[in-house]
Formats: C-alpha cells, structure tokens, sequence
C-alpha cells in the first residue's frame, strides 16, 4: 500500500494556526521492521507505510526510516518517550546511540520554502514536505553513529599503526590485532549498508520545488562532504586492515618455515646419532 491510499501527500497537514515546530531526531543501531511495529502498536494512526509515517495524535508526527532513525514532528516528551520505547522494544532494531540526536526548528506560513541555519521555512506542511525534511534529519544522525564508529576504528588502528611506522613491526597479540581488524570490518559493512540508503527521495522525482527543497537541506547539514570523509576513512580502514592481515600472513608462514627448518635439523641430528652413534 502506499502513502497516497492512506494520505493526500499534498494536503497541508498542520493546523492553520500553526507558525512553527520542534523537531527531534533519534538514532537506533539496527533496522526497525516497519511491519512488525504496526503489528505491536495497531492503535497508532499511519499516514505512510514506506517510509513509516503515524500520527499519534491530532498535529503531532512521527517518521521513522527502516535504517533506524525517529524524527518526531511537535511531540511532547512523554510522546517521544513512549514511541521510543516501543522501538527499543522490538526485535532488530538495537540500541539507541545516545551521541547521535539531533534538533530541527520548522517553521510555517513562510512566504517561500527555504533552509537556513538549523531552521527550515516553509509555506505549508504537506506530507511529501514531512518526509523529505524527515530524511534529511534522519541521515544527518544516521551520519553522527557512523561517524562516531568510524573514529572508534580509526582510534583502535592509531596505536598498530604507530607501531608499524617506528619500529616496522607489530607489537601486540594476533588476538588484539584481529579484533581490530575485525571491528574495522563490521565498521565497514555498517557504513556501507547505511550509505546506499541515501538516495534521493522519490518525492523528489516528480516536483522541481520539493528537488530544490531537498537539494537545500542536503547541502545544510553538509551531507555529502560528510559522506565523503567517511568513505575516505573507510577506504583508509579497508586497507590498513589488509596491510595488519597480509603482517599478519607474512609473520605467519616466516614461523611455519621456521618450524620446518627446526624439524629437519632435529631429522638430521636423530639421522646422524642413529647412524654413527657415540661410542
């Protein structure tokens, strides 16, 4: 089903007495299972289903994405509160990243859509417009957990390849190194997995204004020069981590060359005192 058989997209949405709206974005470390949170929670109103829209009650909103972040349009604490824990609740979805929240002031009965510094104008609220400024604010904390993940990794990597540049080898355990490594990796996989979801909204394909719209809010919360550092770090990661695993190999097969020169001196000692034994 999609939005447009439970909403009209384009019908404004807040009361017209309405001027302006706090955001607030959350973070989950997982995907949310839009299907089973309607499953759990029938009694919350959708008003999307891709990307999960509700209504929880009248002039207050909730988006959530399925790569795990909630932005709540005009809600109250104890709102946020519940639907969070209704989320924290369900299978998948993981642990909140407390590091990564954000807030967005919106306001409305301007005379024309437009971003500014950490406010959005806009004539009215539709639901198309509730989803595109959604999005963005949910990259933007999905952006805050990955990059806080990748600078974890990037600090674990520090200390090996310190160790590597002074001294030309490496200095701890394979268990420790292999964590490590293996931390990069998941770090990898998670970023991946997250970035190709940020695609342009299919609202955006139909409409100049909401392109434009769109356009303004990516280039706000500086999306792709954040992107783009990350996937520099990830590309440092990725090969750090071949650079730890082909030390690790080499150091590996030195010890098993080193193993089999010892048994064939200990063949030849035996060799040698089975053939001319002392007398």
């Amino acid at each position: 089903m999609d939005s447009s058989s439970l909403a009209f997209p384009n019908v404004p949405l807040a009361p017209a007495q309405a001027v302006g709206m706090q955001l607030r974005a959350e973070y989950f470390r997982g995907q949310i299972d839009f299907r089973a949170f309607c499953a759990r929670h029938p009694h919350y109103r959708i008003l999307s289903t891709n990307p999960l829209v509700l209504e929880p009650e009248a002039g207050v909103w909730v988006y959530l994405a399925r790569f795990g972040a909630a932005v709540f349009w005009n809600a109250s604490p104890g709102t946020v509160e519940e639907v969070l824990r209704d989320l924290e609740a369900l299978p998948g979805t993981g642990v909140r990243a407390e590091t990564a929240r954000d807030d967005l002031r919106v306001h409305l009965r301007a005379d024309a859509d437009r971003v500014d510094f950490s406010e959005v104008w806009l004539r009215d609220l539709t639901l198309d417009k509730l989803k595109i400024v959604s999005l963005a604010l949910a990259q933007s904390v999905a952006l805050d957990s990955v990059e806080a993940e990748v600078s974890q990794a990037m600090a674990r990597f520090g200390p090996v390849v310190t160790a590597l540049r002074d001294e030309g080898r490496l200095v701890f355990g394979q268990k420790d190194l292999l964590r490590t490594v293996g931390f990069a990796m998941a770090v990898r996989a998670t970023v991946l997995d997250t970035l190709t979801l940020f695609d342009d909204p299919p609202e955006t394909w139909e409409s100049e204004a909401l392109a434009h719209l769109d356009g303004a809010l990516f280039d706000q919360f500086d999306l792709e020069e954040r992107l783009a550092a990350v996937n520099q770090k990830v590309a440092y990661l990725q090969d750090a981590g071949g650079t730890v695993l082909d030390v690790l190999a080499r150091r590996k097969d030195q010890r098993l060359e080193w193993i089999i020169i010892i048994l064939i001196l200990v063949e030849v000692v035996l060799f040698v005192w089975k053939e001319f034994p002392l007398k």
